[in-house]
């Protein structure tokens, strides 16, 4: 299912991702109205970073649904950035100071999670379909 379907996932995944781009355009408007933050352009370039950098994953997330060769490294990299993602999301969940956050990044948070969860089940099944390979050589 997951190998049949990475082309699809990729494609909708890397979208998704790519969306991130508003923050290097326009970084006040996605900050306010995305995420419900004030804008501080004491952070401007940190932010304007973030998305492009983003952004960019996402696009190689699409761009590797047709370039097979680009596959295996940009979901590699996407993983990596993703849990991270999760894991910040998820580690801020019970601090106090912190925990507001959670619900202006929730839409990305559950995104990454999911995105996550389909890396690691395409790995797992293209793990198992590669086992079952080698036993009937």
């Amino acid at each position: 299912m997951f190998q049949k379907n990475l082309k699809l996932f990729l494609l909708v995944g890397g979208a998704i991702t790519m969306f991130a781009v508003i923050y290097a355009i326009n970084p006040g408007l996605a900050l306010e109205k995305i995420n419900r933050l004030p804008y501080d352009t004491s952070y401007v370039f940190l932010i304007r970073h973030w998305g492009i950098m983003v952004g960019l994953m996402g696009f190689f997330m699409c761009y590797s649904a047709y370039k097979e060769s680009w596959r295996e490294p940009i979901i590699l990299f996407s993983i990596i950035e993703k849990l991270f993602m999760v894991y910040l999301y998820i580690t801020n969940v019970f601090d106090v100071e912190t925990s507001y956050l959670n619900e202006r990044f929730q839409a990305f948070g559950i995104t990454d999670l999911l995105i996550v969860a389909y890396t690691i089940g395409y790995w797992f099944e293209k793990y198992k379909s590669n086992e079952m390979n080698k036993n009937l050589i």
